[in-house]
C-alpha cells in the first residue's frame, strides 16, 4: 500500500494513530522487499588440464571440464603442499584452490584440503573435502561443500580433478 494512502486511511478512521503512521510504513515497506531466497542443488564438476611445478610445495594448474550448474568451464588453481601426511607411503597434505569459470563469466571458487598419495614414478591420486570460498554472478554469496578426487601425471604434465556436492545459491 502507497504510504500517502495509508496516512489517508489512518487520518478518516483513527486521528491518534496518525502520529504511529510513519512507524507503520515502514513496515509495510519492509515487507515489501524482496526476501533472499536459497535454494540447495546438486553440483559436480570434472576438469582436467596442465599442471606445472612452480616452486619446491606448489602446483600451478589450468585447463577444462564441464560442471552441473555452470555447463562448460575453464578452470584455473593452485595446489599447495602443506606438510606429509601418514595416511598413505609418500603422503602430501595440501590445500588446492580451484577458480571455475562458466561461459558467461560467472565464477565459483572451491577450496579443498586434500592427501596426494604417490601412485607411480611422477604420479599422484588424491583426494579431500571442498568447500565453496567464493563467486562472482549468480555464485556471489553461495556456500556448498562436498568431496574430491584427483590424479596428476607430472611425466606428462596433466592433472584432472573431480568434485560432487552441493551448492547452495542465495537470490535476492
Amino acid at each position: 500500500m502507497h504510504v500517502e494512502a495509508l496516512r489517508t486511511m489512518i487520518r478518516r478512521r483513527h486521528p491518534i494513530a496518525l502520529a504511529i503512521a510513519p512507524a507503520w510504513a515502514g513496515l509495510l515497506a519492509l515487507s515489501a522487499a524482496p526476501a533472499a531466497a536459497s535454494s540447495s542443488l546438486p553440483f559436480s564438476v570434472t576438469v582436467s588440464g596442465s599442471g606445472t611445478w612452480i616452486s619446491q610445495d606448489s602446483v600451478a594448474f589450468d585447463g577444462s571440464g564441464t560442471a552441473l550448474l555452470l555447463g562448460r568451464v575453464t578452470n584455473s588453481g593452485l595446489i599447495h603442499i602443506t606438510g606429509a601426511d601418514d595416511s598413505c607411503p609418500g603422503g602430501l597434505a595440501n590445500v588446492n584452490t580451484e577458480v571455475l569459470t562458466a561461459a558467461n563469466g560467472d565464477t565459483l571458487t572451491l577450496t579443498s584440503q586434500d592427501v596426494s598419495c604417490p601412485s607411480g614414478p611422477g604420479t599422484f591420486t588424491g583426494s579431500g573435502s571442498w568447500w565453496v570460498s567464493g563467486g562472482s554472478g549468480r555464485f556471489q554469496g553461495s556456500s556448498g561443500r562436498g568431496t574430491g578426487t584427483g590424479s596428476g601425471d607430472f611425466n606428462i604434465g596433466t592433472i584432472t580433478n573431480t568434485f560432487r556436492g552441493t551448492i547452495t545459491l542465495t537470490h535476492s
